[in-house]
């Protein structure tokens, strides 16, 4: 029999596994790894039923598939492999985790706490599969590209949707990083409430009632985030009325908790929050793609203290703002090229050289503004003036 603290400590190790990468094959790998080296599990594989049964991963010792595995409705299964053999069977969907144990070993006991895991590892193998198609999509978009033969045969349509998609990426790891920390509240309550009951004959009432109403806490956080990101990547093709102080909200939600756990300090200030009307997505995409160069720039180079300073002004006429960091600026000789499409000063990191040339297209023919960039002793300052009252962009969704 597994004791209780035991227990405890493979529930937290494994809990702790997950979610840790967004590539699958790394996520399996260990999350199975942490599960054998914490329990008398001879190895661990994580398979495919359908079509045929195929193993994505498989950990420490070999061992045979069941003929038939256990359907998603049932948290686990023991089947009998071989004379001194069992494979703990807990299916993920139409997938499976399985675990090859010994003879006399409690397995019972580990499937009730690896089966506690389902919901979290659905979670997080679903967030992988998506990364992966994300990739598989730009990577289509880049050969189109490669195929068109030449930059000026590409639709700005077609450039939008890959810009577009680079900040879906950008945005999926933020979303993958706010997620973690719910997530391993609701884990750590659930297994704690599993061993709980597992262990006493009695459970203490108000502290269930207290832990459910955290839990609750934590979906609404979770659902909080989606509807958030996906607010913000709504496509919307009627003017809006906003004012400074919703867009300064609005980024701050999606980037202020990852910009300051890495210690970017983003602040705000305005000479007034006046309302103004225009296409407020497409406005939102270009300041985060002058945000996100700035933080890229900011890990590259290392600088310490890093800061970026959006200010707004206005007048009668025009809505203006500057965006200013201290990461260094951009080399003279080549600040001029950056809303060039297709330039990039990040070769190494596979930069498309699409984001700046998108946000002049947004500016200057979506919104009848205008974008430029100059720098100064600290870093690069962007400057961005639009139309106060812009109703019309002839240009959208052409």
């Amino acid at each position: 029999m597994i004791v209780f603290t035991e227990q405890h400590n493979i529930a937290y190790a494994c809990m702790n596994s997950i979610g840790n990468s967004l590539i699958l094959e790394d996520m399996l790998s260990e999350v199975i790894s942490t599960f054998v080296s914490h329990t008398e599990a001879l190895g661990g594989k994580y398979i495919l039923s359908h079509p045929f049964k195929k193993s994505v991963v498989s950990i420490e010792s070999d061992f045979n598939i069941p003929d038939n595995l256990s359907h998603e409705t049932k948290n686990y299964t023991i089947f009998p492999v071989e004379p001194n053999r069992s494979v703990l069977d807990i299916p993920i969907g139409n997938e499976h985790f399985l675990f090859a144990f010994e003879k006399g070993v409690d397995v019972d006991t580990y499937g009730r706490m690896f089966s506690s895991f389902r919901t979290k590892l659905a979670i997080a193998i679903d967030a992988c599969r998506s990364v992966a198609r994300l990739h598989e999509l730009n990577t289509v978009s880049k050969h189109q590209t490669v195929e068109a033969g030449s930059q000026y045969e590409v639709t700005e349509e077609m450039l939008m949707t890959q810009s577009r998609m680079a900040i879906m990426g950008e945005m999926i790891g933020i979303i993958a990083h706010q997620w973690r920390q719910p997530i391993t509240v609701i884990g750590m309550i659930a297994n704690n409430a599993i061993l709980t009951m597992m262990t006493f004959s009695e459970i203490n009432q108000q502290q269930l009632l207290r832990d459910l109403n955290v839990i609750d806490q934590q979906i609404h956080d979770l659902s909080s985030i989606i509807d958030d990101f996906h607010n913000f990547f709504r496509p919307n093709k009627v003017p809006q009325t906003v004012t400074f102080h919703e867009i300064s909200n609005d980024l701050l939600t999606v980037l202020g908790i990852t910009y300051k756990n890495i210690g970017i300090n983003l602040s705000f200030e305005s000479d007034a929050d006046t309302s103004f009307v225009t296409y407020k997505n497409e406005l939102m995409e270009v300041f985060l793609n002058i945000l996100s160069n700035a933080k890229e720039a900011f890990e590259e180079r290392r600088i310490s203290n890093p800061f970026i300073r959006f200010k707004s002004f206005h007048d009668n006429q025009m809505i203006g703002f500057i965006i200013q960091d201290n990461a260094g600026g951009i080399d003279k000789d080549i600040i001029d090229k950056i809303f060039d499409p297709y330039f990039s000063t990040k070769k190494e990191k596979n930069g498309t050289g699409l984001g700046l040339y998108m946000s002049a297209v947004v500016i200057e023919k979506h919104l009848n503004g205008s974008i430029r960039a100059s720098c100064d002793d600290d870093g690069t300052v962007f400057s961005i003036s639009i139309p106060i009252n812009h109703t019309t962009d002839t240009t959208y969704g052409s």
